[in-house]
């Protein structure tokens, strides 16, 4: 068996992330992405048993750079607040930076490949799970299920970052920390409305 060369593998991962930007995952097949990695099938299969497999790995592989990018600068002595903030922000701009991992996992949990991933296997996923639940406990964050937090405090990122990406709206530094906030209150419980 011949080893992996990293400079292949790099290549093959552009591939795919240009291909599925290009055509969805219908329409790509190993032979397609080994002519765009410029390399061979046989060097596809060094590295990935078929092609579902480099999917799901490439996946995956997002999911955790992208966890990783969050939780950057997360600390334990930070309160609530200043946690979810930071991830948003965090999430947000890494999002920016990488524009073809976010197409790349939009049309991924399309696909029923999703049906294999737990989404408990990345650290974000558990991170923000129990920092809401916290938030919830100590009356800080409105008590609802999970899902629902996590649809109005995160979910609104995809679409922002699509408005910046087609033009629709720049997002400067000023509309992510406004949106942040918006994020923020959404979720959080108003004190006002508990007096």
């Amino acid at each position: 068996m011949r080893p992996k060369d990293q400079t292949k593998y790099n290549a093959i991962i552009n591939a795919s992330l240009e291909l599925v930007k290009k055509l969805g995952f219908t329409g790509i097949s190993i032979s397609k992405i080994a002519k765009q990695a410029n390399t061979s099938p046989a060097t596809i299969y060094i590295h990935f048993k078929n092609r579902e497999d480099l999917f799901t790995k490439l996946y995956t592989k997002i999911r955790t750079d992208m966890s990783n990018g969050a939780l950057q600068g997360v600390r334990e002595e930070m309160d609530i607040e200043q946690v979810f903030k930071s991830i948003w922000i965090n999430s947000f701009s890494y999002n920016l930076n990488h524009p073809d991992y976010l197409i790349y996992r939009e049309k991924f949990e399309q696909t029923p490949m999703m049906e294999k991933i737990k989404p408990e296997d990345f650290e974000l996923y558990n991170y923000v799970n129990n920092l809401f639940q916290r938030g919830v406990k100590e009356h800080i964050i409105r008590d609802l299920p999970i899902p629902l937090l996590v649809s109005f405090a995160f979910f609104p990122i995809i679409t922002l970052l699509n408005f910046h990406f087609e033009g629709v709206l720049s997002m400067d530094e000023n509309h992510i920390t406004e949106a942040c906030e918006i994020a923020w209150n959404a979720i959080k419980i108003n004190r006002l409305m508990t007096l």
